[in-house]
């Protein structure tokens, strides 16, 4: 393993102290972790190595031209691995902050790089730990997750060195929006998240369809593309739809033909397609409920944060990461959860925690917010409060520092 005490303009590592393996992006969770992690770091004076080429083309003009500075460390860093080979890189006196997904499996770069500290950063909803896995997690010199779901389950294995850094909004990137009425005097519900099972699309289905029958004038908005969309395949598990969405000759999900093959009539559903991050708060002025009945999540769901912040009134399953954003008054929590079987290894095995939402539960919390406007609009004034008092990204990114520190 080749040692690096400095990289390209000669500054020690030290000053660097901290290197970041994943891509930098403003389009998934992933890339905003690195993105104000990034900009927290560099307005303290410590800006860190960026082993992935960032993202830029997807921020915003004021983040990007604060992120642009990092180029020329990260450009010398790349020649340099790319004049070694296939040997790995020591970073002396630097953190590198390894991404880890389901089963701690790192990405390419970290075969490439370790820092005289490793410390592994994780979301995870597959919870079998077999000795492979136990392995990879103990593998480093502390591990950070993003929901104490998570770093429970680690507890029941023996690993405690687990900081819990919760994900965040930007207030100033979700100011608040009049609504501009797009669609009239309909009751509005939202829905966001890429179409999978564990997201639990095929409930909101289900729960919209029931909800219209009885209120014609409402409105299912949705934004469900998935930008992997093979993997939307597994929500045919479900029994509550026919067949997992179809994918279009252009590479996307035909998201209306699936909903109305659910029996969503047309006159119900708008779907959105890829939304923007400028666009999200337009959108969700005009919302007057918004549902996600997941089956997992293994932090705290950045779709179901952004609609809190911006004051819809949400309809929140209370299992696994969902449970640090339920606040007493701050949204409705679908309390019903049933086990849900992993096909592969039964009760258990990979989904431990996950839970299955009542379709009859989710009318319910559907015709509450629809009944009583004042009492849905109280608990949304809670919810935002609640998000832009304590879960900005501001707040996430100290404590994610510190802990790695």
């Amino acid at each position: 393993m080749t040692e690096l005490a400095a990289v390209g303009v000669g500054k020690p590592c030290v000053e660097q102290n901290l290197a970041l393996t994943w891509q930098l992006s403003e389009v998934h969770g992933w890339g905003l972790v690195g993105v104000h992690t990034t900009l927290h770091l560099i307005d303290r004076g410590r800006p860190p190595l960026l082993l992935e080429k960032p993202l830029l083309s997807t921020m915003r003009p004021e983040n990007r031209e604060k992120l642009e500075v990092l180029m020329d460390s990260h450009q010398q860093i790349t020649a340099i691995a790319e004049r070694s080979g296939n040997r790995m890189l020591g970073l002396n006196d630097c953190t590198v902050l390894h991404a880890l997904g389901n089963g701690f499996v790192a990405g390419p770069l970290s075969a490439r790089f370790r820092g005289s500290r490793n410390v592994g950063v994780i979301a995870f909803e597959d919870t079998l730990f077999d000795q492979d896995t136990l392995q990879r997690a103990r593998s480093y010199d502390k591990l950070v997750v993003h929901s104490e779901y998570n770093r429970a389950l680690l507890a029941e294995q023996g690993i405690t060195d687990v900081a819990c850094a919760f994900q965040g909004v930007d207030p100033d990137e979700l100011a608040p929006v009049p609504p501009a009425r797009r669609f009239g005097d309909r009751f509005v519900v939202f829905s966001g998240g890429k179409v999978e099972f564990r997201k639990g699309q095929d409930i909101v289905l289900a729960a919209f369809r029931r909800f219209h029958e009885r209120h014609p004038d409402a409105l299912l908005v949705t934004a469900w593309h998935n930008p992997w969309p093979h993997t939307s395949a597994d929500i045919a598990e479900s029994p509550l739809v026919p067949a997992a969405p179809a994918v279009g000759d252009n590479g996307k999900l035909r998201i209306v033909e699936w909903a109305m093959a659910c029996g969503v009539p047309p006159e119900g559903f708008v779907d959105m397609g890829f939304l923007g991050r400028s666009q999200i708060p337009a959108i969700l002025a005009e919302c007057h409920a918004a549902i996600f009945p997941n089956r997992c999540e293994g932090a705290t769901n950045l779709v179901a944060m952004e609609a809190m912040a911006c004051g819809v009134p949400v309809i929140l399953s209370a299992n696994t990461g969902h449970l640090d954003l339920i606040r007493d008054g701050a949204c409705l929590p679908l309390r019903h959860q049933d086990p849900v079987t992993d096909p592969e290894s039964g009760r258990g095995g990979r989904r431990r925690g996950w839970g299955e939402s009542s379709v009859e539960e989710t009318v319910a919390h559907l015709e509450t917010l629809y009944t009583d406007r004042a009492a849905a609009r109280s608990r949304a004034d809670r919810a935002r409060a609640f998000l832009r008092g304590e879960r900005t990204w501001s707040a996430f990114a100290g404590t994610f520092v510190t802990a790695v520190a």
